[in-house]
Parts: C-alpha cells; sequence; structure tokens
C-alpha cells in the first residue's frame, strides 16, 4: 500500500507461515466449544436480507471471529505488520479480504471500504472501542458507517463458562477447549437515522443489553440440574 514500508524478509516468511497455521488452530479450538446462540432470525448473517453492520466490543474480536468462520462478514485490520497478518488469517477462517485501516491511520480509506462492502451485499464487523480503546467506550464511526450505507446495525455479545485473558489493552477474552459459549445478537437497529448523541446512547444500551442476555443464558446453562 502507499506509504507503507516493504516487510522485512522475517515478515514476509512470517506472512506465508503463521496465516494459515493459525486458520487451523482457530478452527480446532472452536471445534470443541459448546455453543448456544441466541439470534434473532433477521440477525444471522445467513438470513438471506440485506448486509448488517455487526458492532461488538473488541474482547469479543477472537471469540466472534472463530465462532462465524466462513461466513460472508467482512472485518478491519490495521495497515501495520499485525494488520496483514491478521488479514491473511481471516482469509484462512473464510471470510472476504478485510478492510485496512484504523482511527489513527487509514481510517477514513477503512470505512469508505465497509460501506462499499455493505453495498455490494456484504455484512461487516466493526468493534467500536477499537482498535486502541478505551474499552467499553464506543465509537462514532459505526454510526457514519450506517448513516452512509442505509444498513441497519446489530449489536453482538459473548460469555464463555471459562476463559483465557490475553494481555492487551482490552484483555482480550479466548475461551479454552470445550468452554461453554453463549453468542448473543439484537434485533437490526436503524441507528444511523439517528441524532448521533442518541445513536451512540442507543448503541450503549443495545450493547449493554445483549452482553446481560448472554451472561444469563450462561448463568442458567450452568446452573446444575436439581431431581425432584
Amino acid at each position: 500500500m502507499s506509504g507503507e514500508r516493504s516487510p522485512s524478509l522475517s515478515q514476509r516468511l512470517a506472512l506465508a507461515v503463521l496465516p494459515p497455521l493459525l486458520g487451523l488452530a482457530v478452527r480446532a479450538l472452536a471445534s470443541t466449544w459448546r455453543v448456544r446462540l441466541a439470534v434473532p432470525p433477521r440477525s444471522h448473517p445467513r438470513s438471506g436480507d440485506a448486509p448488517l453492520v455487526y458492532a461488538m466490543w473488541h474482547e469479543c474480536v477472537v471469540t466472534v471471529v472463530a465462532q462465524w468462520r466462513d461466513h460472508p462478514i467482512q472485518g478491519l485490520a490495521s495497515q501495520s505488520f499485525d494488520g496483514a497478518l491478521i488479514s491473511k488469517t481471516l482469509r484462512h477462517l473464510g471470510y472476504p479480504e478485510a478492510s485496512r485501516g484504523s482511527s489513527s491511520r487509514g481510517g477514513a480509506g477503512a470505512l469508505r471500504s465497509h460501506v462499499q462492502a455493505l453495498q455490494e451485499g456484504r455484512h461487516v464487523v466493526v468493534t467500536v472501542d477499537g482498535p486502541r480503546g478505551p474499552a467499553y467506550q464506543a465509537k462514532p464511526g459505526v454510526l457514519s458507517m450506517a448513516r452512509d450505507s442505509g444498513r441497519p446495525v446489530v449489536a453482538v455479545a459473548c460469555a464463555c463458562d471459562a476463559r483465557w485473558r490475553l494481555k492487551s489493552w482490552d484483555r482480550t477474552l479466548l475461551p479454552p477447549p470445550f468452554a461453554k459459549v453463549v453468542f448473543a445478537l439484537s434485533e437490526p437497529l436503524a441507528l444511523g437515522a439517528l441524532a448521533p448523541q442518541e445513536g451512540m446512547l442507543e448503541l450503549q444500551k443495545a450493547l449493554s443489553a445483549v452482553q446481560g442476555q448472554a451472561n444469563q443464558l450462561l448463568s442458567q446453562w450452568a446452573k446444575p440440574t436439581v431431581l425432584e
């Protein structure tokens, strides 16, 4: 890309070798999870309806990417080497080519790429507090995307009974093998039609609601059966 440094030999080797291995590892891990879904029919990525903007907190990114592999959802990766590694790994997980950019570099181009994907019939996903936080504080980019594309937003959350946490700013969640994992999605929300402040408030409320739903379903699932 214009303005990007050419990758070093070691980086080119890593980009050739690591993505297929990471893709296989993620597929193997996710195949062991015991999963329950709370997904309204119109919000499912294979519903056949018009494309959607999926919005979630950054801590859920690995769990959601692992679960929804091989679905027509376009992700977002930065223009750094790490972003290139993520983008190539997403391809090995069956996702479309990722948009490239972040709030600090190439963000406008990434926004245009996501809007174009929606216009071409692909879903997109956005971590609304990414790429660097603060955690659980949504940024307005997702509302701009919804407004420019005219597409609704679906809030996404996950919960699991056992977890690893990565040493990142958001302490990214990673369920271990055989974990119980719950995913909850909202109904499609017409946030792009709202005033910016109102749209942000409704997005935060939707994310909080689906997280509460996921936590409740997990709690009920983990509850021991009482025999009368």
